[in-house]
């Protein structure tokens, strides 16, 4: 008869007010340093009767290790405290507001034509403008600003900053999440014409995410994405956050984890309609899994929701525009499109094709270089 196994229970006492908290991924290796199970902090994992090494994994690289080896026997319950000690978290992003940004204030004209940028704030769907057909829910707003590094309060209407140098106009979007505030900061070097974006979501675990996921640490962002989906109990007591399942639901499907997804993008679509990224989720996850009629009509409401807010949205729409562009006039798959749905859907392919060639590359979430600028009506 095979030993019960024993469980592992973790506590990590991340320190306040700063960039981190929350869950992060731990990882638990025998002797031979072979991995055995992997989570994330608060939760509980079950291993077999064993020896092991436990760490906690930190989005900059940095490791918090139990001390010495933990021994477990059948049946124990373990608690283990994950010492923070020799580990640096990053503060929070603040905004300034400076004697040099009141005299950038009211010295406007002089300084914008030194430094050769201004900024805007852009509010609303300005994607509903390149699609003929598609009814706004509001006007495109443009609110000119002399900041670099901003607060933006949640609202149901998407946010992006414009920053025109020589003519040449960028945009980048600023997620946020439901009823909280993101502060971001930015810089477009004059130089290297190198955009370097800041953001911080005042939510240690949705920084925590995200910051996994922009150092490429594909194991430890599937681990936080993975407890999402599988476990929502372990955040049934924490503070909904649409902005986390929606990127969690981009790690899981980018690593081609698609399992749970289609209640999970389905509630996501219907409870969070003022989010574009929602949208961009169910369509790959819907032609992932072969369903391709219901991503299509997916698909097809997208200029009304807008961009998405971050990059692999918008490769996942323009691949699929483009694939279903190609396929649906000529009766090659079971799509069923009309002939007005087809203009649509050629006029959706274009526009995103060409979000595609404009995207920074170096960036998670969605920001768009040297495209014509965005006009309110």
């Amino acid at each position: 008869m095979a030993d019960p196994k024993a469980t592992l229970t973790f506590k990590l006492d991340t320190p306040p007010n700063q960039r981190w908290s929350g869950a992060l991924p731990v990882e638990v290796r025998d002797e031979k340093l072979v991995l055995r199970a992997r989570g994330v902090s608060d939760d509980t994992l079950e291993v077999p009767p064993g020896r092991y090494y436990v760490t906690a994994q930190l989005p900059n690289g940095d490791q918090a290790t139990v001390d010495g080896i933990v021994t477990v026997n059948p049946g124990d319950n373990k608690q283990l405290d994950i010492p923070l000690r020799d580990v640096t978290f990053p503060a929070t992003l603040e905004t300034t507001n400076t004697l040099a940004d009141s005299f950038w204030k009211y010295s406007r004209p002089v300084t914008q034509v030194f430094f050769r940028q201004s900024f805007a704030i852009l509010h609303g769907n300005w994607l509903a403008d390149k699609v003929p057909g598609t009814i706004s829910k509001g006007p495109l707003k443009r609110e000119p600003t002399t900041r670099s590094n901003l607060d933006v309060p949640f609202s149901r209407e998407a946010v992006w900053i414009e920053i025109e140098r020589s003519k040449q106009y960028n945009y980048f979007a600023v997620p946020v999440d439901e009823g909280g505030t993101t502060t971001v900061e930015w810089t477009l070097d004059l130089d290297t014409d190198k955009l370097a974006l800041k953001f911080d979501f005042h939510d240690g675990e949705l920084n925590s995410l995200l910051d996994f996921a922009d150092s490429s640490k594909a194991n430890e962002a599937r681990s936080i994405s993975s407890t999402l989906v599988t476990r929502p109990d372990y955040y049934a007591t924490k503070k909904p956050s649409p902005l986390r399942a929606t990127l969690g639901a981009y790690v899981l499907i980018r690593a081609n984890q698609l399992e749970g997804l289609d209640e999970w993008t389905g509630h996501l679509v219907a409870s969070h309609p003022w989010l574009p990224d929602t949208l961009a989720v169910r369509v790959e996850y819907l032609a992932r899994s072969g369903r391709h009629p219901e991503a299509l009509r997916v698909l097809l409401d997208v200029p009304q929701s807008g961009a998405p807010l971050f990059r692999s949205g918008v490769s996942y729409l323009a691949d699929r525009a483009k694939t279903y562009a190609r396929l649906a006039p000529e009766g090659k798959s079971s799509l069923q499109v009309s002939t007005a749905d087809t203009a649509r859907l050629e006029k959706i392919s274009q526009v995103f094709s060409d979000l595609v060639i404009a995207l920074d590359m170096t960036s998670s979430t969605t920001a768009l270089r040297h495209v014509p600028a965005l006009k309110p009506e």
